[in-house]
C-alpha cells in the first residue's frame, strides 16, 4: 500500500496543533534558561542570526542549566569513564553466560570505541540541556559506512506522538532546507520545478532560497517482511516530502524508505499522565527566575543612582553651565553662590545603602533556591571533583537526600534514553558488521545492559545500606548464638554486594569455578590432616622405641639386671 501524502500532511498538522499548548511556556524557557537553542515551528530566520534575550539581566538560570546539562552528562555518560556493560539476564541461567564473558566484554569495548569516535558525547550533552528546560528532547542515530552519527533536533521543530504504553513511537520533524541541499540529497528527478530552477540559478540563490521539507518517522501498520526486501519491509517507514509546492499546490514525496528499529531516542524528565511532552525541572523554577529578572534589574537601577545620581543644581550656574565628568574644570564666580549658604551641586535623591544590601540578600537566596531546584549543589560537586576520582560512594554519602529526588529521573532516562540507545548501536554494528565473531548459545541468550555510571551507581550502592545493617546485626547475634550464622548465604549476599558497586564480572570467579577451588580447598585440607596423622602415628612409635630402648638399658639391682629385664622376668614366672 502506497503513501498517501495528504494523509501525512493532515497528520502534521494535528500533531502540531496538539503541540501548540506547550509553545508559549517553550517560549519562555528558552529566554530564561536555553536562548539560543529554541525555534519556533514558523520561525524562517534561523539560519541567520543566533537567537539572544536581550531583557535578561541576571544569568542564574543560564549558568544553572549550564552546570545541570554538565553535570547530567559526566554523571550518566561520562565520556572519560565507562558507563555501561553488556550481560546475560539474570534469568537466562549460567549455561548460556558461560564462555560469554570475554565477548559480552569485547562488544562493550567496540561500542564505547565507536560512540567516543562519532558526534555522540556532543549531543547529548545538548539534549541533557533540552531535558532540563522544556522536559523534552530528540536526538536520532543513523549509520552508514563511515560510522554512526547523531543529530540532536532543536525544541521548537519536532512534533511527537505516543504508543498504547506511553512510549514515543512517531515524529515529525521541519526542515528549513536551501535549494541546493535538497538538490544534493535527493537529486533532480524528484525536486518541483521552482525548487530546481532556484539550485540551478546563477544568482546564488541556490544557497540562500530555503523551502519547508518535512520528516517523518512512524510505525508501518502494513509492515510485510514474509521474504520481502526493501522500505515496505522495514518496521518504521521514514518519509521526506514538501508541504506545498508551485504544481497546484500539492505536497511533493521526495523520499520513502524505513528503519527496522526506532530511529530516535524522545526522553521525558518527568511525564504527567497521558502527556506526550515532558515536564521540566525549569518549569518548577520559572517563577523564582522571573523574580530574580525583577529584583536584579531595581538593584542595578540603585546602583546607577548611587554611580550617578539625578543633580539639583543652583540656578546661579545655569547661565555658566556645570561639567560633571571626572577631572572636569567649571571656572564660575562662586561669591554669589557660596553666600547662599548650601552647595550648588547636590544628588537629588541617595538611595539606603542598606537597602541594597537587604535587596542583595534577597536576590542570593532566590538563587539559592533556582540552583536547587536545577540541582547545582549536586552537580557542582561532581564538577569540581576530579571525575576520574569522584566515586559513586562519595556522592551517595554526601548527597543523598539529592539522589532520592532524582533517582526517578536516573530511572526514566535509562528506560527512554540510554537502554534503546545501546540496543539501537548494537543493531546497528550488527547490521554493519562491527561486532567480533559471536559464541555458541548467544543466539538463546538474551542481552541487557548494566549501567555503572556515578549517577546510577549511586542508586544501587543506596541499597548496599540494608546489607551492612542486616550483616552487622546478624554478626552482634552470632556472638551468642553461632548458630544465626547459618541464615546467610554468603555467596549471595557478595555477589549482590559487589554487583552494586559495580565490581566488573571478569573480576569475580563462576560459579563453577569457586566449586572447583573449594574442591580443591578441601581435597588439600584432607590431604594436610592424613600428612598430619600420618606424621603423629610415626612419632608416636618412635616414642615408644625409644622408652623400649630405655627400658633396656636403666639397671634396678645389684647384678645388673635391667628394668626391662625385670618386667619380662616377672612375666615368665
Amino acid at each position: 500500500m502506497s503513501l498517501d501524502v495528504n494523509v501525512l500532511q493532515r497528520r502534521y498538522a494535528m500533531l502540531k496543533d496538539d503541540r501548540s499548548g506547550w509553545e508559549t511556556a517553550w517560549n519562555e524557557l528558552a529566554e530564561l534558561f536555553l536562548p539560543c537553542r529554541y525555534r519556533q515551528e514558523s520561525d524562517t530566520s534561523s539560519h541567520k542570526s543566533p537567537r539572544l534575550n536581550g531583557r535578561l539581566v541576571n544569568s542564574t538560570g543560564v549558568l544553572a542549566m549550564r552546570t545541570l546539562a554538565a553535570g547530567m552528562q559526566g554523571g550518566m555518560t561520562s565520556p572519560v569513564r565507562p558507563w555501561f556493560r553488556l550481560k546475560v539476564r539474570d534469568d537466562e541461567g549460567n549455561e548460556q553466560a558461560s564462555g560469554l564473558g570475554p565477548w559480552l566484554e569485547e562488544v562493550t569495548n567496540r561500542m564505547q570505541s565507536i560512540l567516543h569516535e562519532s558526534n555522540f558525547y556532543n549531543a547529548i550533552h545538548g539534549l541533557y540541556s533540552d531535558l532540563g528546560t522544556f522536559g523534552t528532547g530528540l536526538m536520532i542515530e543513523t549509520a552508514d559506512a563511515s560510522g554512526i552519527q547523531f543529530h540532536l533536533v532543536r525544541a521548537g521543530e519536532y512534533f511527537l506522538d505516543i504508543n498504547a504504553n506511553g512510549e514515543v513511537d512517531t515524529f515529525y520533524r521541519r526542515l528549513y532546507m536551501t535549494a541546493r541541499q535538497i538538490r544534493q540529497q535527493w537529486g533532480e528527478e524528484k525536486l518541483p520545478r521552482h525548487v530546481l530552477e532556484a539550485a540551478k540559478a546563477n544568482t546564488g540563490s541556490g544557497s540562500t532560497t530555503r523551502f519547508d521539507v518535512i520528516h517523518a518517522v512512524f510505525p508501518r501498520e502494513d509492515a510485510d517482511r514474509d521474504g520481502q526486501l526493501g522500505p515496505k519491509a522495514k518496521a518504521f517507514c521514514s518519509v521526506y516530502w514538501m508541504p506545498e509546492t508551485s504544481v497546484n499546490g500539492h505536497p511533493v514525496i521526495l523520499d520513502e524508505g524505513g528503519y527496522d528499529t526506532f530511529p530516535a531516542f524522545a526522553p521525558r524528565w518527568d511525564v504527567n499522565g497521558t502527556d506526550v511532552y515532558g515536564r521540566s525541572p525549569a518549569m518548577d523554577v520559572t517563577p523564582d527566575v522571573r523574580m530574580l529578572q525583577l529584583m536584579s534589574s531595581t538593584f542595578r537601577k540603585m546602583q546607577h543612582k548611587i554611580a550617578d545620581p539625578a543633580l539639583l543644581v543652583d540656578a546661579e550656574l545655569q547661565k555658566f553651565g556645570v561639567n560633571i565628568s571626572p577631572n572636569a574644570l567649571n571656572f564660575v564666580d562662586m561669591s554669589s553662590i557660596t553666600a547662599k549658604g548650601s552647595m550648588p551641586v547636590v544628588p537629588v535623591y541617595e538611595p539606603n545603602v542598606q537597602a541594597l544590601t537587604a535587596i542583595m540578600n534577597g536576590i542570593a537566596d532566590v538563587e539559592r533556591v533556582v540552583n536547587e531546584g536545577l540541582y547545582t549543589d549536586l552537580f557542582r560537586m561532581m564538577i569540581d571533583d576530579d571525575r576520574r576520582q569522584i566515586t559513586a560512594t562519595e556522592i551517595s554519602a554526601r548527597q543523598q537526600e539529592k539522589m532520592i529526588l532524582i533517582g526517578p529521573v536516573v530511572e526514566r532516562l535509562q528506560k527512554e534514553l540510554l537502554s534503546p540507545l545501546i540496543q539501537r548501536t548494537y543493531q546497528l554494528m550488527l547490521e554493519w558488521g562491527a561486532l567480533p565473531p559471536a559464541p555458541d548459545g548467544i543466539e538463546a541468550a538474551a542481552l541487557d545492559v548494566q549501567f555503572e555510571s556515578v549517577l546510577a551507581s549511586a542508586q544501587r550502592i543506596t541499597a548496599t545500606s540494608s546489607i551492612d545493617q542486616g550483616f552487622a546485626f546478624i554478626a552482634n547475634v552470632a556472638a551468642a548464638d553461632p548458630s544465626a550464622l547459618d541464615i546467610l548465604d554468603t555467596d549471595a549476599m557478595l555477589k549482590d554486594y559487589l554487583d552494586r558497586l559495580g565490581m566488573p564480572e571478569g573480576c569475580i570467579r563462576s560459579d563453577e569455578d569457586v566449586a572447583k577451588l573449594r574442591q580443591q580447598k578441601q581435597e588439600a585440607q584432607a590431604q594436610a590432616q592424613q600428612q598430619q596423622e600420618m606424621a603423629s602415628m610415626g612419632q608416636m612409635a618412635n616414642d615408644f622405641t625409644g622408652a623400649a630402648k630405655n627400658l633396656g638399658q636403666t639397671p634396678v639391682g645389684a647384678d645388673g639386671q635391667t628394668l626391662m629385664g625385670t618386667l619380662l622376668g616377672g612375666l615368665n614366672s
